[in-house]
């Protein structure tokens, strides 16, 4: 047998790999500036000025970030700093003197250096070191395509106090003279950063002092952290100490609250217009099968058991937190103008620099979060079926305030822009959207409102259009005139016909409105018999294929076409049960039983009701009716989608549906849903019927307001909201008076 060669081969990588990595983890200058004051944070300083030098007025050359820190030695220079994507930081989580959080776990502020010059110098000097250190890093040498990374070479010394001492460079880390007597200029670190690889314009410096204003968190003043900006000639309006606007003091609404380990919120609303003020407490939590978090107020919560017991639900993967909102009306910025001087054109530009919802942990702001257009919870694409009612993204300015220690499933994507997308950052997500909800319910009864007309139903309004008086008064005035009188004829007619088609058309909208949410049932009930047929269906031809080998795979044939044909029958049960909602024409309405239609619209969520355990009372009657059965499911499935969220706030072995049907008269039939929910509170009685108002997170708010129209325009009745019924919970009551 031949023999072969074998030996070690280890990975030699050229060094323009730095660059490469450089470029992919630090996105842009701002980032790499931002990620470099980070390390200041780390090192303890409590000042960290970021300085624009210039030669010429309308040029910058280099750039400064110094910082009064407790700074390097000359061994971590040339060990810890010299080795991209160390874990020191990560080995020691605690800063040395304050005992922050560190959050530059990474190791790649040199790629943050690299990203912004072609040349770095490294000063740094230790508390109570006689000597600073010197290190001068030379960019250019990573685009060499011949060198490997360990033919890179740095120059680093230690040397006599040149910059860090109370003489030096450090004296512009506290500006004027008068600041400077009782400051320790004896230790820290600056990083002197030549050949600037980007130009800096106005547009470049407004989006660094937005990202430095959001690196702390803005409502709360940091006495132990400041960040200044400093810039020559006509960028000398730049130079201030990083703060966030001063519209930031005057909004209209604001939220203010915790979130505990164990999903308990405690949050304090505040409506700046009228002074109200609410308390809400309760619990998060989300059923074991289900991906929807819930907000559970107190009083449901003493209805069930305790949150850190209860096996029917589980926890956030969150928390616990802090939660600080402030939300504008922009279309209501008088107060803002008026406070701060500034047109409402600058007011609204303010408010768009800053707004957004920002995530900070350990004090410190995690990108890209709350960043200009990044809008991560949606809220704009949320407000396009709710405009005047869901808030948006630009109308929100506000913080999350999470610890690392105590919220270890909220932990950085590997490029640092980003938390991992996993079921902590889902449940922040809904904890968020849930608190927003109850704002906007707020919100929504605040601001004024055009009175509301009392609608004309659609069948007196259509019946309107008759025009047999005109007909009779042409006859009297001019009883010859043939032609005119055939031509009205002819014109009622057309009307007529008209009119049918009009009802036909908005009878279509309102299920399309319906069919929208009945999708998500078809696509998540049908994908499983679908898989079953097409796997059922190819070890079937595998089969046969194996037929003329084995006989006794006849048996397996025939079981797995039994299975096809189920699966097949599976889907054929879905598709009857919303066949209603089809877009089809449809005659007139055929005598049907209601108690049948009301089977049928519980028959498509039956699954969802057994994983929910709700316990469910059908009428056992027979109501022989004329009505148009997809118009009577659209109001069933409403209702029923409306308890099947609300039950889950309410113990498992508490949920309960019951209907009734009751015909009063011969014009007067009476449907009676009721179920064992939280019910609907006193403040939002009046209002749930509006189009658009909902207090759900996701929801859609027109769902009432359709029923409420089918019942009101084609059957001359009423949905109402009872004050009491058979189960403890929301009771509705469905009064039919024509077509029946």
């Amino acid at each position: 047998m031949a023999s072969t060669e074998s030996q070690v081969v280890v990975l030699r990588p050229r060094a323009r790999i730095l660059r490469t990595l450089g470029e992919e983890l630090i996105s842009s200058e701002t980032v790499a500036i931002i990620e470099l004051v980070k390390n200041s944070y780390d090192a303890d300083a409590t000042h960290v000025l970021v300085r624009f030098i210039g030669r010429k007025k309308d040029k910058v050359n280099s750039i400064e970030i110094m910082d009064n820190g407790h700074g390097m030695s000359f061994n971590t220079v040339c060990s810890a700093w010299m080795e991209p994507a160390t874990n020191t930081k990560k080995k020691k989580a605690r800063s040395e003197d304050l005992k922050r959080r560190m959050l530059g776990d990474k190791g790649i502020g040199r790629f943050a250096a690299a990203r912004l010059a072609k040349e770095l110098e490294l000063i740094t000097r230790r508390e109570s070191s006689r000597q600073e250190t010197y290190a001068i890093f030379d960019w250019s040498q990573f685009e060499d395509e011949k060198k490997f990374l360990d033919e890179i070479e740095i120059v680093a010394e230690e040397r006599e106090p040149q910059d860090i001492y109370p003489e030096g460079s450090i004296k512009a880390l506290w500006g004027k003279d008068e600041e400077i007597r009782d400051k320790d200029l004896t230790h820290g670190t600056i990083l002197r950063m030549n050949g600037l690889k980007q130009t800096w314009r106005k547009q470049n410096l407004e989006e660094l002092q937005r990202g430095l204003s959001r690196l702390i968190p803005p409502f709360k003043k940091q006495s132990n952290f400041t960040i200044h900006l400093e810039l020559p000639g006509q960028f000398s309006d730049f130079s201030q100490e990083i703060a966030p606007p001063v519209i930031i003091k005057y909004p209209h609404y604001s939220v203010k609250g915790k979130i505990g380990s164990h999903g308990r919120y405690s949050l304090d609303i505040k409506v700046h217009q009228s002074g109200e003020k609410q308390e809400i407490k309760g619990a998060f939590k989300r059923e074991t099968d289900s991906e929807r978090l819930l907000m559970i107020d107190q009083i449901d919560l003493k209805q069930m058991k305790d949150v850190s017991g209860n096996s029917t639900f589980m926890l956030p993967q969150c928390g616990p937190l802090e939660v600080e909102l402030k939300i504008w009306d922009r279309d209501e910025l008088g107060n803002v103008e008026q406070m701060t001087g500034l047109s409402i054109t600058n007011v609204r530009r303010d408010l768009d620099d800053i707004a957004g919802i920002n995530i900070y942990r350990d004090d410190f702001r995690v990108l890209p979060y709350g960043e200009l257009k990044n809008d991560w919870l949606r809220l704009d694409i949320r407000r396009v079926q709710k405009p005047t009612y869901r808030l948006s993204n630009n109308q929100i300015v506000g913080y999350i305030k999470i610890t690392a220690d105590n919220n270890p499933r909220l932990r950085d994507q590997s490029n640092r822009e980003g938390l991992d997308e996993n079921q902590a950052l889902s449940d922040l997500r809904m904890i968020l959207l849930n608190i927003l909800t109850q704002i906007e319910a707020i919100r929504y009864k605040q601001r004024p409102r055009r009175k509301k007309k009392t609608p004309t139903p659609l069948t007196s309004l259509f019946t309107s259009f008759d025009l047999k008086t005109l007909r009779d008064q042409i006859i009297k005035e001019y009883p010859k005139d043939i032609k005119t009188i055939n031509i009205l004829d002819e014109t009622e007619k057309a009307i007529d016909t008209q009119l049918d088609e009009i009802q036909t058309v908005l009878s279509r909208y309102h299920r399309l409105a319906t069919l929208g949410q009945l999708i998500d049932v078809v696509l998540h009930d049908g994908r499983q018999p679908v898989a079953a047929i097409v796997n059922e269906a190819l070890h079937g031809l595998e089969d046969i294929e194996e037929l003329q080998k084995e006989y006794e795979n006849l048996l397996f044939i025939h079981n797995r076409f039994k299975l096809i044909e189920r699966q097949g029958n599976v889907l054929s049960t879905i598709f009857k049960r919303i066949e209603p909602f089809g877009g089809r024409r449809r005659g007139r309405p055929s005598q049907l039983y209601l108690e049948k239609i009301i089977s049928d619209s519980f028959a498509i969520f039956d699954k969802k009701i057994k994983i929910l355990g709700i316990k469910v009372a059908l009428p056992k009657t027979q109501t022989l009716v004329r009505i148009d059965e997809a118009e009577m499911q659209e109001v069933i499935v409403n209702l029923l989608q409306n308890s099947l969220y609300w039950l889950q706030h309410v113990d498992k072995k508490k949920r309960e549906i019951a209907l009734s049907v009751n015909r009063i008269a011969a014009d007067n039939l009476q449907i009676v849903f009721a179920d064992s929910g939280p019910g609907v509170s006193k403040k939002i009685r009046d209002v749930i019927f509006d189009p658009y108002f909902s207090t759900k997170p996701d929801g859609v708010g027109l769902g009432l307001s359709i029923a409420g129209e089918i019942i009101s325009d084609f059957y001359g009745g009423k949905l109402d909201l009872m004050d009491s019924g058979k189960l403890p919970g929301a009771v509705f009551r469905i009064t039919l008076r024509k077509r029946i």
